[in-house]
């Protein structure tokens, strides 16, 4: 397989040393998903998917990386839409110095990015930035679990106010 080679050196067996326990926020997250997708339309209404997540340590696991398929493989026959449409990544990268984690998105099918900063507060993972087009964002893990979690993606309106965009309900394989 051409880039196997690749794939060995990415994968890491877990969280390097630097980051300590009491940085290591996505350690629950580590592994296979599946997600039950909810996205909000404009008027309000949900478009229910299936999708797969899965979380890995990479770069001798200085950072962890995540794919994230929606609709879920199995799922995507013919052409897919572009909305809803995601085979994004995401990659988490640890600041030592200011003790949170860099977070940058990528879903190539909708020529969209984010980035964010991720620290944790309480029992959840909250991230805040922004997207491609400048605009404010933040995500949520939340009930996170052995066994499953939550996440939820809003965007901040002119008036202030924040819109839910997305939420996923995920189970671990």
């Amino acid at each position: 397989m051409i880039g196997h080679e690749m794939v060995v050196v990415l994968l890491a067996r877990g969280p390097h040393q630097d980051i300590g326990q009491s940085h290591n926020i996505f350690a629950n997250l580590n592994g296979s998903w599946d997600v039950e997708v909810f996205d909000v339309e404009t008027d309000g209404a949900r478009r229910v998917s299936a999708g797969e997540w899965h979380f890995a340590w990479i770069l001798e696991g200085r950072a962890m990386q995540d794919v994230f398929v929606s609709p879920a493989r199995a799922d995507r026959k013919g052409n897919v839409p572009v909305k809803g449409n995601r085979c994004a990544t995401t990659l988490r990268i640890f600041d030592s110095a200011e003790e949170n984690w860099r977070v940058f998105y990528f879903n190539p099918v909708a020529q969209s990015y984010e980035l964010l900063r991720a620290q944790q507060q309480g029992s959840d993972i909250v991230l805040e930035g922004t997207d491609a087009h400048g605009h404010a964002i933040r995500q949520a893990f939340t009930d996170i679990a052995d066994n499953s979690f939550r996440w939820r993606r809003e965007i901040q309106k002119p008036d202030g106010n924040w819109q839910l965009l997305a939420e996923h309900s995920a189970e671990r394989r």
